[in-house]
């Protein structure tokens, strides 16, 4: 995940309101910004460090995030989704009550807990906790009037906690002084398979048919991704110190996977940054560059990076951030059969900081590439992607940050009745397949030795193998 940019848009204002703060709804200061949003028709005093991301598309429901750049009080990992407050404005009052049953039915192989909760100046709500996703999820339904609103609350333990009640309690409904449709939001379901510019396309299939020739070149490498039975997992030793618990493991030989941009990646050119200390140039014109978490992105257990041996969420704690500029061509980091493709926007958001995204499976192996503008054409539920498959296009879906690609592997996780993933074992990687990475007497272009392959296996297919924060690789 990435850092922070200041979002604003139509309908939406913060201001300063120091005689309003409610310093313990996870705040670190005692003066609060008010959020009002005359789209969805509600208000509420918030940390001023907290952040707000509009719903950037049309869901059936319309609202915005709020995220915590610190992180949970208790224990928590960095920069934290809060809640999504929405006005779902295709409810009557008169159908909570059967979302609600619809919901817990939907979830039923969780522990569901239902429950009566005030929420603002004295409503009454109905919440359902336990629900999956990136952290345990409540989803709140509440009438005022004859609208209706969806608000989800992302806590540390399954339940509301007092943040989340706090939050809850803070909220104040007005009628609407905008309509949704004034907005002009392109419809999700147009959204998610959207092509980029025709420019850009066309660039980027030049370089997916330039890419296709490197891929058959290392034919033998990549059919072992296909072709060889599903590896038992063993355990062995993990490469940091920091994860030696169960619920992971390193990939195993035959099942490698491979590096998700190529070219069309733009992020790092005409770029200067620092890592560690050390200072980076690239050259005018050098393409395709991209570094394990860089531009601030997550790295293995930080922050949304953290869980491993959760039975009810998603684990991601060897996911990592791929800095990827918008449209950027993106691969599946193992080629298989596509088991979900598009936007979590229907019954809970529990999984709504994904953004755009898609999950492939091999085996009992399922990788996730998350974030993406938009989804490529054909890649839908039962296709099936080789290495040289566009599944997407680069974004930043999912959340206030910079854009990049959000590539993870796990393995044994199970699917939710709507395809999302939960549980399993997450799996660290021990070689990805790179098709336009090379090796100089000097190291890679910074001279510093870093973006140079580790190795070639028999049939030609080169790799990497050391993994580190900051670590740049080529496509």
């Amino acid at each position: 995940m990435r850092r922070f940019l200041v979002v604003g848009s139509l309908g939406l204002t913060l201001a300063a309101c120091a005689d309003e703060t409610p310093t313990d709804v996870g705040a670190r200061s005692e003066i609060a910004q008010t959020v009002r949003d005359e789209v969805v028709g509600v208000s509420l005093a918030i940390p001023p460090e907290w952040r707000v991301h509009k719903d950037p598309v049309l869901f059936n429901t319309y609202g915005f995030v709020l995220f915590d750049p610190a992180g949970h009080d208790v224990a928590g990992h960095e920069r934290s989704p809060v809640a999504r407050i929405a006005l779902a404005y295709q409810a009557r009052p008169g159908d909570i009550e059967g979302l609600v049953r619809e919901l817990m039915g939907k979830y039923q192989e969780f522990p569901l807990t239902r429950s009566e909760v005030v929420v603002g100046s004295g409503l009454q709500g109905v919440a359902v906790s336990g629900l999956p996703g990136t952290d345990p999820y409540t989803l709140v339904y509440v009438a005022d009037g004859d609208r209706v609103y969806r608000i989800g609350l992302w806590t540390q333990e399954p339940g509301l906690d007092a943040r989340a009640r706090m939050l809850l309690g803070n909220l104040r409904f007005e009628q609407p002084r905008q309509p949704v449709q004034s907005l002009g939001l392109v419809p999700v379901e147009q959204a998610m398979h959207a092509s980029p510019p025709p420019d850009v396309l066309a660039a980027n299939q030049r370089a997916q048919a330039e890419r296709a020739v490197r891929v058959r070149e290392t034919t033998q490498g990549m059919e072992l991704l296909m072709d060889t039975p599903e590896p038992v997992p063993s355990r062995s030793a993990s490469p940091s110190a920091s994860s030696s618990a169960a619920c992971e493991f390193g990939a195993p030989s035959g099942l490698y996977w491979q590096t998700v941009w190529d070219y069309t990646n733009t992020f790092y050119t005409n770029y200067t940054t620092t890592y560690s200390g050390t200072y980076y140039n690239l050259r005018p014109g050098d393409k395709g560059w991209s570094a394990m978490s860089g531009n601030y992105g997550s790295w293995w257990g930080q922050n949304y990076h953290v869980r491993k041996c959760s039975s009810s969420y998603l684990n991601q704690y060897y996911a990592n951030d791929w800095p990827v500029h918008k449209n950027g061509n993106v691969y599946p980091a193992i080629v298989g059969t596509v088991e979900w493709a598009g936007w979590d926007y229907y019954d809970s958001e529990g999984y709504y900081t994904l953004g755009n995204y898609v999950v492939v499976r091999n085996g009992g192996y399922r990788a996730i590439m998350a974030h993406l503008t938009s989804i490529a054409s054909g890649i839908t539920w039962g296709a099936s992607v080789g290495a040289n498959t566009v599944i997407g296009y680069a974004g930043r879906t999912g959340g206030p940050w910079d854009e990049h690609v959000h590539s993870r592997v796990a393995y044994g996780e199970s699917l939710t009745s709507m395809g999302q993933p939960y549980g399993g074992n997450t799996v660290w990687p021990t070689r990805f397949y790179c098709y336009d990475c090379r090796k100089t007497d000097s190291g890679d272009i910074y001279g510093n030795g870093d973006g140079q392959y580790d190795g070639v296996t028999s049939s030609g297919a080169k790799y990497y193998n050391r993994f580190y924060h900051g670590r740049w690789m080529r496509g």
